[in-house]
């Protein structure tokens, strides 16, 4: 009977685990698996008994770039001459280099708090980490070994190009995920082919007809799913396997992946796009009235219904900010994003003790990953609750800074993880982490709600809860102990703002 609900797949996988160790032919259950599994694979929830090109595994290879995944086709040594300076793309694409010029993907490299960071963890593993980090912020510095560290200093160099960070010729010169080759079978750490082809060699696309005066185009359906991201959003301990970042992993479980809506979707189109995107679970260019149509580079024959924008905004205003001379768009559009990313209701709940209960829900209305995601342990949401009587007078509080910009984490309810050491001791330095002890994060769609006891004092008449959602990339204390004390003030960002009163 349970043979009849199985895809030919899945009962094929079945029966290698179940009968192959006792046909004589167990050296070759690996492949075996494999080959069952291959037909398991899924873009989002889509089943795919036939792996696509761009995912096709291949065995036993050697990743000279380790830990990370990137390899490169025909296993070449490439120079920075192999890759387009991003500047030569702005000459056709005006709209998209504007939109990466000063983006997180331009800056991956010179973020100046993942550079101390990677210094830090360079100096405990011994140099073990250069290519898992620097192959997602700067794969071109890997790739061609130009990335020189400056202990002393704590700094990164790379070359002119390779120092762009995450450029046009990056992401258009992927060729497929590896994940299958990677020890999770899962997407992450760099887990890419590249086939960089220097100035006038193919791009790759999610269109099908492009066309270019000056390069060659090559359509890639790698590029319109969410896989092409998860190669890099979603890292895993290069040793113990442990996923510190999942990004991709939340939003394939989530209803977005289930309705066909990918990253590009929103993080490549205006955050009012996005918004619109999250409200009615449609893709931009099913949205009624939403005009994202023009032309992809100049001189092109024919309009597109979607020119995605290439700023790839999420929640960071910090380094955007700060690299951007304290003006940034960059940073306006991730402010733009927070604020439109959850709702708060707040309500107040009379009990028969004489005491009366704060009821405040939080829902994740608008991320397609959990709120928050990738580094959840050093993200910050947190809830602030100010309860006064009608006289002005508090009655509780909760989620204030302290005097040194820090919260009281054992008492206040915050969306984010624990992460602990292998001697179980909180850390937020990746290298050490071993596992999570808590994950608050809210995933797609989802809610959490808290509770807030208190006394109304004899002879008030009314009480009135502010109750605010704030956000921060990173804990002051952090900022501090990276960059030196006083050198930057982690801004607190208001992600909704609600009040709420109750009559007595």
């Amino acid at each position: 009977m349970i043979h009849k609900l199985l895809t030919p797949a899945l009962g094929a996988l079945l029966a290698v685990m179940i009968g192959g160790a006792h046909a004589g032919n167990a050296a070759s259950m690996p492949e075996q698996m494999m080959d069952a599994m291959k037909g398991m694979v899924a873009h989002g929830m889509k089943p795919v008994f036939e792996m696509p090109a761009h995912m096709q595994s291949t065995t036993d290879k050697e990743f000279k770039y380790a830990p990370s995944y990137m390899t490169v086709t025909g296993d070449r040594e490439l120079t920075e001459a192999d890759f387009e300076d991003p500047a030569m793309c702005a000459g056709c694409h005006p709209k998209q280099y504007q939109g990466w010029q000063g983006s997180m993907h331009s800056n991956a490299f010179v973020d100046p708090i993942f550079q101390k960071l990677w210094s830090k963890a360079e100096k405990a593993t011994d140099g073990a980490l250069m290519n898992h980090c620097g192959a997602c912020h700067s794969p071109i510095g890997v790739l061609t070994g130009s990335i020189v560290h400056d202990k002393d200093n704590d700094k990164f160099t790379a070359g002119p190009i390779a120092s762009k960070g995450v450029s046009c010729d990056v992401c258009h010169t992927i060729t497929k995920t590896n994940f299958l080759d990677t020890a999770t079978m899962e997407h992450g750490n760099a887990s890419f082919e590249i086939d960089p082809q220097g100035p006038g060699g193919a791009k790759r696309g999610p269109l099908e007809d492009a066309k270019s005066p000056y390069h060659k185009t090559e359509y890639s359906e790698l590029h319109t799913k969410a896989d092409f991201c998860g190669n890099c959003h979603q890292i895993f301990h290069p040793e113990n396997g442990f996923p510190i970042e999942r990004t991709y992993d939340e939003w394939k479980y989530s209803p977005y992946a289930r309705a066909g809506i990918v990253c590009q979707d929103c993080h490549m189109n205006p955050v009012e796009t996005a918004v619109r995107v999250a409200k009615e679970m449609k893709r931009p260019q099913d949205l009624e009235g939403e005009n994202l149509k023009g032309y992809a580079g100049l001189g092109a024959a024919q309009q597109r219904d979607v020119v995605h924008d290439h700023s790839f905004v999420g929640g960071n205003a910090v380094v955007t900010e700060l690299l951007g001379g304290g003006n940034s768009a960059h940073a306006a559009a991730a402010r733009q994003r927070l604020q439109n990313a959850a709702e708060v209701g707040v309500s107040f709940e009379k009990r028969g003790d004489g005491l009366t209960d704060l009821r405040v829900e939080v829902t994740n209305t608008s991320a397609g990953h959990n709120l928050p995601t990738s580094l959840t342990d050093v993200r910050e949401i947190w809830v602030e609750v100010t309860i006064t009587d009608d006289k002005g007078a508090v009655l509780f509080e909760s989620g204030k800074l302290d005097s040194h910009g820090e919260l009281d984490h054992d008492n206040v309810t915050i969306f984010n993880s624990v992460a602990r050491n292998g001697r179980g001791d909180v850390t937020h330095y990746p290298w050490e982490v071993t596992r999570f002890s808590r994950n608050t994060t809210i995933p797609p769609k989802g809610n959490a709600v808290s509770r807030y006891t208190f006394k109304a004092p004899e002879g008030a008449t009314q009480v009135t809860a502010d109750v605010k959602l704030n956000y921060r990339s990173y804990g002051q204390h952090l900022a501090d102990v990276l960059l030196g004390a006083g050198t930057i003030t982690i801004p607190v960002i208001e992600m909704e703002h609600e009040t709420a009163s109750l009559s007595l």
